[in-house]
């Protein structure tokens, strides 16, 4: 963990070539101010369509850590909503959800 998916319509779907560079940037971002590990980080791009909403939607589930404080995923929140208006020009709908290691079981 973290698991993040970006959800985005046809309209603002990234370019091939758009993946890498804003994979390698948001994995930046979940190790410097989450200290996720490398080989914990997944993302994922969904095109989707969207009936309502903005035309961009991110959410990141992570493993729940003492050091994650409000103010450090305020700030993670903060410079994903930069990354996202800088690649796209959109102001993305962003939601992050939190779970104690207990209630997480995967395989991998």
């Amino acid at each position: 963990m973290p698991s993040i998916t970006l959800y985005a319509s046809e309209n603002h779907r990234f370019e091939a070539e758009s993946f890498a560079t804003f994979s390698t940037a948001l994995a930046g971002l979940a190790r410097e101010i989450l200290k996720a590990k490398e080989n914990n980080i997944h993302i994922s791009y969904v095109t989707a369509e969207i009936g309502f909403g903005t035309p961009i939607y991110f959410e990141a589930r992570l493993r729940q850590e003492i050091f994650r404080t409000a103010s450090l995923m305020e700030e993670f929140t903060h410079q994903v909503d930069l990354l996202i208006k800088e690649r796209t020009g959109v102001s993305a709908r962003i939601r992050c959800f939190s779970f104690d290691a207990s209630n997480i079981y995967g395989k991998n």
